[in-house]
Formats: structure tokens, C-alpha cells, sequence
């Protein structure tokens, strides 16, 4: 499978997560079975992080790819959480308080090396990077200060989590691989 088609799996799967999210935002009931597809978005947040790692946004750096693997790592872990969350509370709230952290430096690391790679452009250069800052300047933050959900607040900041891994996923699939920087002749 290639970046393109990877990132529109994702797509689709993080349209049905963003839609989930933001009806529970605005006061749909949160089914008990829900972790399930809950689990499902995470593996697809995993295909999106993949996807990028694929498309040559990073432009081969080392950075990059520690980044993507942090990130992938990351998000199996939060996958991982997020299918304990019954079976296992302590361990699967152990887990998600280290897996978003995890996701945030790598995609931090990621962004950078997109943005320093330089081969794409506009808004898709910066929204891995862009993400990586929100999971680690306002989500972990709300959900720490007002507390993981069913809080309101955490689940609004997840809804901020969705659409961005949306942008990444479209991010993929409209990238045309052509360099910002000009190549120098010679």
C-alpha cells in the first residue's frame, strides 16, 4: 500500500472519529462498547503518522524518521490503551497518561524535519508540526487541568486532536512531492 492510499483509509475512518467525537461534544451518549471504535481511530491516527513517513514529506532526515517512529509508537500505545480500557483500567489509564505525550514529541520531531525538508508547501507543511504543538500545549494541558473525559473540556480539545489528524490525512493525499525550495543549478 502506498502514502496515498494509506492516508485515505485514514481519512475515512478519522471522518467517522471526528463526526463520533463532536456529537459526544455537543451531548450524544458515548456507548459502553465505544473503545472499540475508538481503538479503530487510533490505528487509523497510526496510518495517518505512517502515511506521512511514506510520502517523503520529511525529506529522509534521520529526524524524520525518528520522529514517525516515535509517533507511530505512540499511537500503538494509545491503541493499545484504548482496548484496555475495560478489561484493564489501571493499565490502559497508565498508558494514556505516557501514549500522547509520545505521539506529541514525535510528531514535533516529524513536523520539523517537514518543514525543513521543505517538499511541501502551505498549510500541509506545517500541520504535523502544528499537531504535535497542540497535543503537547493544549491537550495534555486540559486534560490535566480539567480532567480526561468525559469532561467536557477534554473532549473539545479531542475534537481540536480529530480535525487536525483529519488535515494530516488530507495533508498526504494532496501532496504533489514538489520541493518549496528552488533547486540550484549547476
Amino acid at each position: 500500500m502506498n502514502a496515498r492510499a494509506l492516508a485515505a483509509v485514514a481519512l475515512v475512518v478519522l471522518g467517522f472519529g471526528a463526526v463520533y467525537t463532536i456529537a459526544v461534544a455537543l451531548g450524544a451518549p458515548d456507548p459502553s462498547w465505544a473503545y472499540l471504535s475508538r481503538t479503530v481511530v487510533h490505528l487509523a491516527e497510526l496510518a495517518a503518522v505512517l502515511a506521512v513517513g511514506w510520502s517523503g514529506a520529511t525529506g529522509g532526515s534521520a529526524l524524520g524518521r525518528i520522529g514517525v517512529i516515535v509517533a507511530v509508537a505512540g499511537s500503538a500505545v494509545l491503541a493499545v490503551a484504548e482496548a484496555l480500557v475495560t478489561a484493564a483500567t489501571a493499565l490502559s489509564d497508565t498508558l494514556f497518561a505516557i501514549a500522547p505525550i509520545v505521539v506529541g514529541v514525535g510528531l514535533v520531531l516529524a513536523g520539523i524535519a517537514i518543514v525543513q525538508a521543505g517538499v511541501w508547501s502551505g498549510w500541509a507543511r506545517f500541520v504535523v508540526l502544528v499537531l504535535g504543538g497542540y497535543v503537547l500545549l493544549v491537550l495534555i494541558p486540559v486534560i490535566v487541568v480539567g480532567g480526561p473525559p468525559p469532561q467536557p473540556s477534554a473532549i473539545w480539545a479531542l475534537v481540536g486532536w480529530a480535525l487536525l489528524w483529519i488535515a494530516i490525512a488530507t495533508a498526504v493525499l494532496r501532496n504533489e512531492r514538489v520541493p518549496v525550495r528552488a533547486a540550484t543549478p549547476g
